[in-house]
């Protein structure tokens, strides 16, 4: 599978992102303080969404990695990158501090998510009154031995959405994707494919109705 290294403008600043597939049905993928667009595809991620039939795309954050930085608060800068991007609707994957740039976007613009998977990011305690707004899929992706981020709020997150999910990655750190990227790529790569079957893509079946599995707790074994 290629993977694309491309920077555009952004508000006038340049923003580096790497892509992978030429589907409709497209995840981005954001990353922790530490680490940078670079990361998603060491861990295979970019090419096991790629190769799963999916558009892959990880962003090098403003000021992180390729990319300049941003004059623009990090709560509203996710939308102008999905514009530039011409990314319509997206699930959106992020990792740790990623959560402050995501969770504007998916409680003002719901419009534009699919699906929201949270890798242990910071963020929900902060929008907790308002997460209920969140009527697309969510899943909560925790490492088992994550020392970061509790657990307390992977479980705060799922309880408070219509549509939620947590697995825990056994053995798994608060980068879990590093920890164990086979497991946390097979994780993903099933939550995307709900996000994009059935009417809209709203986490459906093909006979529209909820998928009752979303609701539920994994430890994988």
């Amino acid at each position: 599978m290629n993977i694309e290294s491309h920077v555009i403008p952004v508000e006038g600043k340049a923003v580096h992102f790497l892509s992978a597939g030429a589907s409709a049905d497209t995840i981005v993928l954001l990353h922790g303080k530490s680490f940078s667009a670079d990361t998603w595809r060491k861990t295979g991620t970019i090419t096991a969404l790629g190769e799963a039939g999916f558009r892959a795309v990880a962003v090098d954050l403003p000021g992180y990695g390729q990319s300049a930085p941003s004059e623009k608060r990090e709560d509203r800068i996710l939308g102008s990158i999905l514009d530039a991007l011409e990314i319509k609707a997206a699930v959106i994957v992020a990792a740790s501090f990623s959560g402050w740039y995501a969770f504007p976007l998916l409680l003002e613009r719901p419009d534009r998510v699919r699906g929201f998977v949270s890798a242990a990011s910071r963020g929900i305690r902060k929008y907790q009154a308002y997460l209920q707004r969140l009527t697309f899929p969510v899943l909560a992706l925790w490492g088992e031995k994550d020392d970061l981020v509790p657990m307390e709020n992977a479980d705060f997150l799922t309880a408070s959405v219509p549509n939620g999910r947590k697995i825990v990655i056994p053995g798994g750190t608060h980068a879990s994707y590093l920890s164990d990227p086979e497991r946390f790529n097979q994780v993903l790569l099933e939550f995307v494919t709900t996000c994009f079957i059935g009417p809209g893509g709203a986490g459906t079946q093909s006979s529209g109705k909820p998928n009752a599995d979303l609701s539920t707790e994994t430890r994988m074994s």
